[in-house]
């Protein structure tokens, strides 16, 4: 019997990395999420990996989310939300992606705006160099 959204995204919400470094886990509760549908309800659990591993991609697997939420709909403004508490350079990668689709704002919110307030008070020097970089990309 498959499991329940609310227990993949828990699990999800509450995932780390195994001692050795092995980040595998998080792509099958990925695709158990995708297979057991409407994985739109766990947005925030995903994006709070992103805040937890603000410097990491996981070995490749984080890009999974970032593709991942990039198909679901109105994740947005909650990606913006995940910035704000806690800035993470998949996430700098992810406005940067959203801006060279010609998105400029979100819900009233400027991206680049975002980017530069980053880039100005990210307390990591790396994801400082992040939005710096992607600020420094022409338009």
């Amino acid at each position: 019997m498959p499991r329940k959204i609310a227990t993949i995204a828990r699990d999800i919400a509450r995932f780390a990395p195994d001692e050795d470094g092995d980040w595998r886990r998080l792509d099958v509760l990925l695709d158990e999420l995708w297979q057991a549908g409407a994985p739109e309800q766990a947005i925030l659990e995903m994006l709070s990996v992103f805040e937890r591993y603000p410097e990491e991609d996981g070995h490749g697997v984080m890009w999974s989310l970032v593709h991942g939420l990039e198909k679901l709909p109105n994740y947005e403004s909650a990606l913006l939300s995940s910035l704000a508490r806690q800035p993470s350079e998949l996430g700098i990668v992810m406005v940067g992606r959203m801006l060279n689709s010609g998105v400029t704002a979100v819900d009233g919110v400027s991206l680049l705006l975002t980017l530069q307030e980053i880039a100005g008070s990210a307390t990591s020097a790396h994801i400082k160099k992040t939005a710096r970089s992607l600020l420094s990309r022409p338009r």
